[in-house]
């Protein structure tokens, strides 16, 4: 509290009481204490730590001397107690030898001791300072000590770090020297700011000399932005490395094109002036990355030359590579392949762990695992043969050929030869059952033809044989139609003639055509219905299968009707199809035989087939036609109620039917 009332006592009579203190002695105390400030903001230590020399001269000056007014004694020792031990503790600080402290301590002391001296205290009992530690002089001399102790301790330690300092330099110089990198030591000159105004070249290592062709005495203390630009022959940008914005990031690459080098070029600044760039070599590094990649460019294209998807997978099923052909069809980026499993690219959970067995097998037994396996892709499905080799340890080399074309093909050619042989077999049975077909008819007409050469015979007889030779013409007739629309089925002749027919006509045709041909023994009635009256009505098709197909549907109703009636209809579906229905009261189908009776050759066993012939054509052929025209043969039977056949055909460009709107 002394020391801060003398303190305050000292700004107010500095400031306020110029009427009663020196005025001279406040002006010149001022300009002193600016002075070691003003020799610090510049730089200026040693003026700074001479300046406080002037402590002794400014407390004489202001507390004691007799031209001027001072606090009383009490308060005045111990602002000069303070004063002196700041300007100790400043010495401690920046003062690097011990002489300039004892030196002040000196001058401190005489100016206490003339202090007291000049208030009649010197010789005063010590017995007025309770405790004695507060005694002016001793209390100074107590501070010298501590900061003389420290300062003896921290000049140990500083020298110990400027010796470990100046070694590790010497140290850092021999590597730098010695290292098969090129280093430049680089000295930052900069402004009163702060900001580096250029950078000088200090020295360079053996390397760097030898590398570009530059000795040391040639480079030394000449600017860094000019050497560089001299030995890379181009522009070295220095500032990029040096003042780059981005601190932590002191690596670069740098291609010397005059020099057709790479440089890995790192900076590094080990203290506040100083700088090393060092300059790093990689050109092979470089040169061989490029021959690697051209390596890799030449066998990838050779790869893509070859028709097949190549894989590099590791022992875990994780793609690490791929060349694929025809992405765009396959629709598969490299992307979403590379870092998958075989587990996560499409593969079905079996094939997939599948796969992965043969992975595994190959890489333990160095052995070549094959596998076929289908891909439904956006573009359809596409069946492959997988390939799997050991490329090292710990993976396989996967190759995948398109067999899809290979596959259809074989599968076509056993398909062809399935057909094949059962044409064969069928066409067997078709001629043994036609000669034996035809044979019986032939019998009949030969046999009933002699019979009416006799006179004696009835006109009843003689109309009972006419309608069985006529009957069993009518079945050669239809068995050698029926082998000629065979025929032109299995060599794909039938020719497709669209025009457009008369759907009523056409109708009336067949009508005409059946209703004479009903024997005199069966009670059956046709019936004909037209849906639509108007003698126009039509549409674009085919008129003379279309005549054949309703011609076999309805020979086969006449066939199998033993009574009862046979009716042909149409019908009009929405203004988009004709609907053609024949439907009988004949036997009918049992219904076991549904299946069967599109077959070719295939004849239904009952009472009618037992003792009549037949091919067993004309319900295949008429399935056969319908499909041409773009229709569906279907039929409901139930056996001693009859059946009804029907299919749909479109109403393409037709006329001569109007629909209500309603």
């Amino acid at each position: 509290m002394i020391e801060l009332s003398g303190l305050l006592f000292l700004f107010q009579n500095l400031f306020f009481q110029f009427e009663e203190s020196c005025i001279i002695c406040n002006l010149v105390w001022v300009l002193v204490a600016v002075l070691p400030v003003f020799c610090t903001i510049n730089g200026r230590i040693k003026c700074s730590l001479n300046a406080v020399f002037a402590l002794p001269l400014i407390l004489y000056s202001y507390f004691f001397s007799d031209f001027n007014r001072s606090l009383p004694a009490p308060n005045n020792i111990y602002i000069s107690v303070f004063w002196l031990t700041t300007g100790l503790v400043f010495l401690t600080i920046y003062c690097e030898t011990g002489y300039r402290l004892r030196l002040f301590f000196v001058l401190g002391m005489l100016t206490l001791v003339f202090q007291l001296f000049k208030y009649d205290n010197l010789t005063a009992s010590f017995a007025e300072y309770k405790p004695l530690v507060i005694h002016p002089l001793i209390l100074f001399i107590l501070i010298f000590t501590i900061l003389h102790i420290l300062q003896y301790h921290f000049k140990h330690i500083i020298n110990l770090h400027k010796a470990e300092t100046q070694e590790l330099k010497k140290s850092l110089t021999k590597v730098i020297q010695d290292s098969g990198f090129s280093i430049a030591q680089l000295r930052a000159e900069r402004d009163e700011a702060g900001n580096i105004v250029q950078l000088l070249i200090e020295r360079v290592n053996n390397t760097f000399e030898s590398t570009f062709k530059i000795n040391l005495y040639e480079v030394q203390e000449q600017k860094a932005d000019y050497i560089f630009d001299l030995v890379f022959k181009s522009k070295f940008d220095l500032n990029r490395y040096i003042f780059n914005t981005q601190k932590n990031k002191r690596n670069y690459e740098f291609h010397a094109v005059a020099l057709e080098k790479w440089f890995w070029v790192h900076v590094l600044q080990p203290d506040y002036q100083h700088f090393f760039i060092i300059f790093e070599d990689i050109t092979k590094t470089k040169n061989k990355i490029a021959d690697l990649e051209e390596s890799k460019r030449r066998y990838k294209v050779l790869l893509e030359a070859i028709p097949d998807m190549f894989f590099v997978i590791d022992k875990d099923g994780t793609y690490e590579d791929l060349v694929i052909k025809e992405s765009a069809l396959f629709k598969v980026e490299d992307a979403n392949i590379i870092g998958s499993t075989i587990y996560e690219v499409g593969f079905p959970e079996n094939m997939a762990e599948y796969i992965f067995n043969c992975i595994q097998h190959a890489i333990q037994n160095n052995s070549i695992e094959t596998i076929e396996y289908s891909m439904n892709t956006p573009n359809g499905t596409f069946m492959f043969e997988m390939r799997i080799a050991k490329l090292n340890a710990n993976s396989v080399i996967s190759i995948s050929r398109d067999i899809t074309k290979r596959k259809t093909t074989e599968f076509k050619l056993e398909k062809a030869l399935i057909k094949a042989e059962e044409s064969d077999k069928l066409k067997s049975v078709f001629l043994a059952n036609l000669s034996h077909e035809i044979r019986t008819p032939m019998n009949v007409i030969t046999n009933f033809t002699r019979i009416l050469a006799e006179s004696e015979l009835e006109d009843q007889e003689k109309m009972e044989l006419n309608d069985a030779i006529a009957l069993n013409g009518k079945q050669l007739l239809n068995m050698i139609d029926n082998t000629i629309h065979l025929s032109k089925i299995e060599t794909q002749s039938v020719e497709i003639v669209p025009r457009f027919c008369n759907v009523n006509a056409l109708l009336r045709d067949i009508y005409n055509k059946y209703f004479i041909l009903v024997p005199d023994s069966k009670s059956i009635r046709i019936n004909l219905k037209m849906s639509v009256p108007n003698k126009e009505f039509g549409f674009e098709t085919d008129s003379e299968i279309l005549s054949e197909i309703l011609s076999l549907l309805v020979d086969n109703a006449l066939k199998y009707t033993l009574k009862g009636e046979i009716t042909i209809d149409y019908e009009m579906i929405r203004n988009e199809w004709v609907k053609f229905i024949i439907t009988d009261t004949g036997i009918g189908i049992p219904a076991e035989e549904h299946k069967n009776i599109f077959r070719r050759f295939y004849r239904v066993q009952n009472q009618i087939n037992s003792v009549t012939s037949g091919s067993g054509l004309g319900l295949a052929i008429a399935q056969h036609y319908i499909a041409i025209l773009g229709g569906e043969l279907n039929f409901e039977s139930e056996l001693g109620v009859g059946s009804k056949f029907w299919f749909e055909l479109p109403f393409k460009n037709g006329r001569g039917f109007l629909s209500i709107v309603v």
